[in-house]
């Protein structure tokens, strides 16, 4: 009976973090996932349930169902409450980025869910300054890296690509090889208050998985420019087509050419699926629907979108 016993508690504790010790694999060997199913729980563009400015996606893929970003805090719990999801049941929170607008509800979706692991890359525990009209305000997470240890099964600072359950990877530190993409928020995002050295958001990283049309990649912002990060996903994968991107761009201001050079970019990927959202802005969602004509979509808050087997 003592041996029986300790064999079921040695299961439990292997069950209790195996999530967390899901060996990175090589991405150009993730597997094919069959189905991969994401609901859009947070975004600007209000669907069956309300909107704001943010993005939260729930992934879900065979049985496990990961949370990607939290918005700002303000719909994300009556949105899943509305639609049905039930947030205590994520396995894993990936952080795209720092900012308020997709870190707002971490700290309560935390209380909800328990320990999960969460991925994030460690410049997120920086301190910012914005420029707010005339003054320069301190920017930091409103949950500390400390804090969030406690309350986590596994923090992983992603600087690298990293395995997030079976067939799903985050990317880490996107390189910055283009010569048109920015941040977009030059003189507005600060590293250093005195100097005005400007925020180069080293944080900012994106989802891919593989199903059987191809590679998709999940972005929140594309602080690192949605090229740039389309093309390491490539470079990681071996793949040089991309089947679909979803998510935010941030295009809202991006000048002409640079739009340009992007809409060459996605036809030099064959980029099938383009589900645009959050921070694209209206202007660039409109040039790049007349440039993808039945391709480009915006799937707003409360949409369902399905990647894989019908």
């Amino acid at each position: 009976m003592k041996r029986l016993a300790l064999i079921v508690i040695l299961a439990l504790a292997i069950s209790a973090v195996s999530y967390g010790q899901v060996q990175s694999p090589d991405p150009k060997t993730l597997p094919v996932l069959p189905n991969v199913d994401i609901t859009v729980l947070v975004d600007n563009m209000a669907g069956p349930v309300l909107g704001e400015w943010g993005l939260a996606y729930l992934i879900q893929t065979g049985g496990h169902r990961i949370l990607f970003d939290t918005g700002g805090g303000q719909t994300l719990f009556g949105n899943a409450e509305a639609l049905e999801v039930d947030l205590g049941k994520i396995e894993a929170i990936v952080i795209s980025h720092e900012h308020d607008d997709h870190t707002g509800g971490l700290a309560k979706t935390l209380d909800l869910c328990g320990p999960v692991d969460l991925f994030i890359h460690p410049a997120a525990f920086s301190t910012r300054y914005w420029k707010e009209d005339d003054r320069v305000e301190t920017h930091a997470m409103s949950i500390s890296r400390e804090q969030l240890k406690t309350r986590v099964r596994a923090l992983h600072e992603t600087v690298k690509p990293e395995a997030v359950g079976a067939g799903l990877m985050v990317t880490g530190q996107v390189p910055r090889v283009t010569d048109f993409e920015d941040t977009g928020l030059a003189g507005v995002a600060f590293l250093d208050a005195e100097t005005k050295e400007p925020d180069p958001v080293l944080d900012d990283q994106a989802l891919f998985f593989r199903v059987p049309q191809g590679v998709v990649v999940v972005l929140g912002c594309a602080h690192a420019g949605v090229v740039n990060t389309i093309e390491y996903v490539s470079r990681l994968t071996g793949e040089k087509k991309i089947y679909a991107i979803i998510g935010g761009t941030h295009l809202i201001g991006a000048s002409a050419e640079r739009l340009q050079k992007t809409i060459a970019a996605f036809r030099r990927f064959e980029i099938e699926k383009i589900m645009l959202s959050h921070c694209t802005g209206v202007n660039a969602f409109a040039e790049l629907a007349k440039a993808f004509p039945g391709r480009c979509t915006w799937p707003g808050a409360g949409s369902r979108v399905q990647f894989g087997e019908e």
